[in-house]
């Protein structure tokens, strides 16, 4: 478990609990991406300079499902890495900036940008290539938590966190998508209750919010070594979760990449289990 917070170190046990995980949530991602099997109505992208229709198909899209399978067991099993990170990256570019053409903003494409990124890091096969293929994608994951912040205060300012009483429409934004997806009315129900807390506890949702844009614009603070990024996935952990028990939004495609590569669950399971078999030991 010491091994866990060792400066920047990462052992070939740490990468395959990573690796793993990242290849299921990859392929799940790949298997639901919405795509309009006739057109591509919002071209995005590299879509803008080709016409994607082409490739929006239910053919074409099992096709690529097929390549995302193979791609993700060379991935798992250490297989070409150089071309297997690369290939996966331009899969991810055509695939989902195509289901972005088709209207839907799902987020996925922080995958797109690891495997770049990855594909980088085993193309320079340096004496740090056990660090760069975790420690890229670390970088790229709190970029994206700056930029967001960035974006939170050119657009809303202080207001962001000061008019915290107004997140409580966009609670029961979120919870009347469940509601309307499923027919449940305790999942309105639960949106009007938690837009109601927020409007009678204004200083608190004040201080929550402040303290989500805080985690997000010193996000850069977890790539000082793998100690603080341990610790910085831990708080925006805690930070999405309590998202999505008050909004019922949780953005798996962004959430599923930082707990993995920042938090690394599995293995933190797994070596907490080598050491209590330890201790059990006569």
């Amino acid at each position: 478990m010491s091994r866990l917070l060792t400066i920047n170190t990462y052992s070939d046990t740490e990468w395959r609990f990573i690796k793993i995980p990242v290849a299921f949530f990859w392929l799940a991602s790949i298997r639901s991406a919405n795509i309009n099997h006739e057109l591509v109505p919002y071209p995005v992208g590299i879509f803008t300079f080709i016409n994607g229709s082409f490739l929006a198909s239910a053919h074409t899209v099992m096709v690529f499902f097929v390549c995302a399978i193979v791609l993700a067991l060379l991935y798992i099993f250490e297989k070409w890495m150089t071309a297997t990170t690369f290939f996966m990256f331009a899969l991810s570019l055509v695939l989902f900036t195509l289901e972005e053409s088709s209207g839907i903003f799902n987020r996925h494409s922080l995958y797109t940008a690891i495997f770049l990124s990855q594909a980088f890091a085993y193309y320079r096969n340096k004496p740090a290539l056990s660090e760069e293929r975790i420690q890229f994608p670390v970088q790229l994951i709190a970029g994206g938590y700056f930029l967001a912040a960035i974006s939170k205060i050119r657009q809303s300012g202080f207001g962001w966190f000061t008019e915290a009483p107004l997140a409580s429409i966009q609670m029961i934004k979120g919870y009347s998508y469940a509601y309307f997806n499923t027919g449940d009315v305790k999942q309105f129900e639960k949106g009007m209750k938690h837009a109601n807390f927020i409007l009678e506890h204004k200083l608190l949702a004040q201080s929550l919010l402040a303290v989500s844009l805080f985690l997000e614009l010193f996000a850069w603070v977890s790539l000082k070594n793998k100690t603080t990024a341990f610790i910085y996935g831990l708080l925006l952990t805690a930070m999405h979760i309590g998202i999505w028990y008050f909004m019922n939004i949780l953005i798996g495609s962004i959430f599923y990449p930082m707990i993995i590569f920042m938090v690394n669950p599995l293995y933190l399971m797994y070596a907490g289990l080598q050491r209590l078999v330890g201790l059990l030991k006569p």
